[in-house]
């Protein structure tokens, strides 16, 4: 980010438009994301519109399989999680499936992707391909000839082109009161991809020029369209296009703003954004000290809670039950706090009072905290029943009948009803832990259930790798045939040593003694945290259109 002028302007730390972070990690990850921090690591964008953005998200994670969750991994798993078996991850975590050296080799395709450099990009997968096929690794030469086609088919919709070269941006001001709301309004022709406004404190009509340059100098970091727009002169304009100039490489006109080349659409982009600002500077935004005073007040808790934790039960016809957790700290939803167990219960009311007891148990220390129950007045009541601190609080959220995704009411430990307020902010985050944890329970027995077959080899033959166990399923065709296959049939697909692990591994599936593996289910986001993109999960492209905003 550029420094900051003697105004003391800067948007450093504000939300600027949808843009990718390549993390700088052993692994990478590649994350959505509005904040630009200095963190060492890989920025690309901007991307426009949100939705177009949200497509190409899906896109990177379905073709190129970078990892999606945040563990410190060092190849030492066993069998990988499930968005392996999705096809949503290379599985870094088994070493014996993906080595550092593959995963970076990865890395640099979807920085290729991201650059927009179709020509270098194009010239290395036909490159691995040809290399792979010299070598008669055609399975290796099919998977970068997929990755490839991918990009074709992408590429060829105009419709999804999230690049920004193309479009045009007009910069404009008001003053309200003591600030200065900096307008930017990006345009393809008469489509608008994006808006933003950049409000500066303290400020006055005579320092809109200077705000306008800041701007200019950092919101355009890694991105900049074909000419700007400015609704005021800045005496520094060549200075700015130089800039601009040495850092893309091509030149960026900076133009005035006149009636000849203002279009009707931007007026009404503009007079849009500053009518939302308008309307979210007239509500009150409380805090988080004010938000769990309220909470307090609200449902008589002894003290303010340090933690709240909404807790789901799901199961399909009272099987296969999923118990979850999912946490807010210090004003956001926290990755550490969420967890699921796979409850053996006979009932969800029994699944509730075992988590609830597993999850106070498992704290080191225990703080005041608010535990929100997905349900009625029974299922408060499982959670009532478990053995809990004098400073753990409970209440539940209560849906309307045949609307799942509402909540008609609160109950108290007392039994006192609340009603629910879409106008109260305290309701509304916990409406929204209610939806997080509900989505987060039905994911895991989604995936649970989905994917439990794939962890039957790992089941049978713990002590192989999982390129082993995959190549005894190939070879033998079937799980069952594999469990009754003898030394002989062994050792012409593995070395003597794996051998003899398999031959033990079988004899003790056979007595039962092997210990059972259920599908890993790890918490992923391709959203990073605190980086203002919440609304940036990824989407598959049938569902485009269902929002244009940045």
């Amino acid at each position: 980010m550029a420094k900051r002028t003697r105004y003391k302007f800067s948007i450093e730390g504000k939300p600027l438009y949808p843009h990718i972070k390549l993390t700088r990690e052993l692994f990478p990850r590649i994350l959505a994301t509005r904040i630009i921090a200095n963190d060492d690591s890989e920025y690309f964008g901007a991307f426009l519109n949100r939705t177009n953005a949200r497509i190409l998200l899906d896109f990177l994670n379905r073709t190129f399989r970078l990892r999606s969750c945040d563990l410190e991994l060092d190849g030492s798993f066993n069998y990988p999680c499930t968005m392996f078996y999705k096809r949503r991850c290379m599985a870094p975590c088994v070493s014996a499936l993906v080595g550092t050296e593959d995963y970076e080799e990865m890395v640099g395709l979807v920085r290729l992707f991201l650059l927009n450099d179709r020509s270098l990009f194009r010239s290395a997968l036909n490159s691995k391909v040809a290399d792979a096929s010299e070598k008669l690794d055609f399975e290796s030469a099919v998977r970068w000839r997929d990755i490839l086609k991918a990009a074709e088919v992408y590429w060829s919709d105009s419709r999804r082109s999230v690049w920004l070269d193309p479009i045009t941006d007009t910069i404009t001001f008001r003053v309200v009161g003591s600030s200065i709301d900096v307008i930017l309004i990006s345009q393809k022709g008469r489509r608008v991809l994006g808006e933003r406004i950049f409000a500066f404190e303290n400020a006055h009509e005579a320092d809109a020029e200077a705000a306008i340059s800041e701007v200019i100098q950092q919101f355009y970091v890694f991105h900049a369209p074909k000419e700007i727009k400015v609704s005021v002169e800045l005496s520094d304009k060549k200075d700015l296009e130089k800039r601009l100039h040495e850092r893309f490489g091509r030149r960026v006109r900076i133009i005035p703003l006149s009636e000849k080349n203002r279009k009707v659409s931007t007026d009404l982009a503009v007079n849009r954004s500053s009518a939302e600002l308008d309307v979210k500077r007239s509500i009150l935004q409380l805090s988080t000290g004010e938000l769990l005073q309220s909470l307090k007040q609200e449902f008589e808790l002894t003290k303010e809670p340090k933690r709240i934790t909404a807790i789901d039960v799901s199961h399909l016809s009272g099987t296969d039950q999923v118990a979850a957790a999912v946490s807010w700290v210090d004003g956001r939803i926290d990755p550490e706090g969420s967890q699921y167990w796979l409850s053996d219960a006979t009932s969800e009311l029994g699944s509730i009072q075992g988590f609830v007891e597993r999850f106070v148990a498992a704290q080191d220390k225990i703080e005041a905290e608010l535990l929100l129950i997905d349900g009625g007045t029974a299922q408060l009541r499982a959670a009532l029943a478990a053995d809990l601190p004098r400073n753990i609080s409970i209440i539940s959220a209560v849906k309307p009948a045949a609307e799942h995704e509402s909540i008609s009411h609160f109950l108290t430990r007392s039994g006192r009803r609340i009603g629910f307020d879409i106008a109260n902010e305290a309701h509304r985050l916990l409406q929204r832990l209610r939806d997080e944890v509900h989505e987060y329970s039905n994911a895991v027995h989604r995936d649970t259930r989905d994917y439990a077959n794939y962890y039957l080899m790992a089941e049978l033959l713990p002590s192989l790798t999982e390129p082993e166990r995959r190549r005894l399923l190939t070879a033998f065709g079937s799980i069952t045939k594999v469990s009754m296959a003898t030394r002989r049939e062994l050792r012409s697909l593995l070395a003597l040593d794996r051998v003899r692990l398999a031959a033990d591994d079988l004899k003790r599936h056979r007595f039962g003694e092997n210990r059972r593996v259920r599908p890993l289910v790890i918490p992923t986001s391709l959203q990073e945290r605190d980086g203002a993109a919440e609304d940036l999960r990824p989407i598959e492209p049938q569902t485009e259109g269902i929002d244009a905003r940045p």
